[in-house]
């Protein structure tokens, strides 16, 4: 598998730079054992460029000149049920990880945190597949749970036996069987006992993400900082001018993040520009909430033993048509918000790539271009439908430009 190698020296030159609040038209990126140690917009730099004169200890360093492309922090799909032909529930071994892993890297996601129901089995499965998938932490951080503690009224496409009445106990039981990896928790904030599970929950370092809840604001029992919202709009009261929904609540500066689905079925475009402009950029998390399919030609799929069908409205229940889950991943998603919420690249960039992982403890290192962080990073062509790792450009000896970028595609 191709993926950032930490030890890689190299410059790429030329390529529009993506950062969290703006972008740099041909500049120059220098990357030293794996790091970022150089920015420089054009009109700081030489022609022709040369290393040594740039940095001492980049003397020989290969450069990479790279035309009509974008070089992008990788994506991260915080919430993110499958991909292509897995479904993270019926996760058997490894190699399905891997494979999943593998998918999503071409695509430029080069972070995911696997996003399941409630059961046992299915847990403990998808713990034991992470741990001998040998995956660092920097790419599969962890689990996603949603449920088991949210409001039937407002399960969504989670079926009735995925979701459990409060039980303190049962959340012991949860984190036992996570062995650590349970990063994100959904909950519904009006059950009564909620306060009992945040405190289990929240005491073991898990995010808790308030959704599939039919709660009023007056109803909401709100756990301590930080916490998020799941899905936006999504198994939720809706916003009210006078009770007021759990869809309030997202606009109220209260929550640490909130996660908005850009795919453009799951939330429409009134809404999408809604969240743009009314939730801080510090909190706005782009998800997919993609399944099994999403990433392959429309079909039918098999999702906790049920028919579910891929389509242009997303992915569904085959026997009721509900809408369980996105068949759109990544970039999709980024272009989506783009065009809908009417704003700039940055900005959604920003929001499947940052401030997720911040969410996620790990925007130290990782999230963006900035000096001091790893190089985790990807050039894209100007239409953003191509991906490759510069370490793979590296080693094909070859530049990213317009006129190779079939050849590339080809590749990944």
């Amino acid at each position: 598998m191709t993926h950032n190698n930490s030890s890689a020296t190299y410059i790429i030159e030329g390529a529009d730079l993506i950062f969290p609040d703006a972008i740099m038209p041909h500049a120059t990126l220098a990357v030293f054992e794996g790091r970022i140690a150089h920015i420089l917009a054009d009109h700081e730099l030489s022609s022709p460029l040369d290393p040594a004169k740039l940095d001492p200890s980049f003397e020989g360093a290969p450069v990479l000149h790279v035309s009509d492309a974008f070089v992008v922090p990788s994506l991260v799909e915080m919430h993110v049920h499958g991909c292509g032909s897995w479904g993270f529930e019926r996760v058997s071994g490894p190699e399905e990880l891997l494979g999943a892993a593998r998918f999503l890297e071409e695509r430029g996601v080069g972070c995911f945190v696997p996003t399941i129901l409630w059961e046992e089995r299915a847990l403990s499965s998808l713990v034991a597949a992470i741990e001998a998938s040998g995956l660092p932490r920097e790419r599969l951080p962890g689990i996603y749970l949603e449920g088991p503690f949210v409001n039937p009224a407002k399960r969504g496409g989670i079926q009735p036996g995925n979701i459990r009445p409060i039980d303190p106990s049962l959340a012991k039981k949860i984190l036992d069987a996570s062995q650590g990896l349970l990063k994100i928790s959904t909950l519904a904030p009006e059950l009564d006992g909620i306060e009992s599970v945040y405190r289990i929950f929240q005491g073991a370092g898990v995010l808790v993400s308030l959704g599939h809840s039919d709660a009023k604001l007056q109803s909401l029992k709100l756990p301590g900082h930080p916490y998020s919202i799941t899905h936006l709009f999504n198994a939720m009261s809706g916003i009210d001018h006078r009770e007021g929904g759990l869809a309030n609540l997202a606009f109220s500066q209260s929550p640490d993040y909130v996660e908005v689905n850009g795919d453009g079925i799951h939330v429409n475009a009134t809404s999408l520009k809604l969240s743009a402009r009314a939730i801080s950029k510090d909190s706005l998390i782009l998800i997919s909430d993609a399944v099994i399919g999403a990433g392959m030609p429309h079909g039918r799929f098999r999702y906790y033993e049920h028919d579910v069908v891929s389509t242009e409205r997303g992915v569904r229940y085959a026997d009721t048509d509900v809408l369980m889950g996105s068949n759109r991943l990544g970039m999709d998603i980024v272009r989506n918000f783009t065009a809908q919420a009417g704003v700039p690249l940055w900005r959604a960039v920003r929001a499947m790539s940052l401030v997720p992982r911040r969410a996620l403890g790990m925007a130290k290192d990782y999230g963006s271009i900035e000096i001091g962080k790893v190089a985790d990073i990807f050039i894209w062509d100007k239409e953003m439908e191509i991906a490759t790792r510069p370490e793979a450009l590296l080693a094909s000896g070859e530049s990213f430009s317009r006129d190779s970028r079939s050849q590339f595609g080809a590749k990944l």
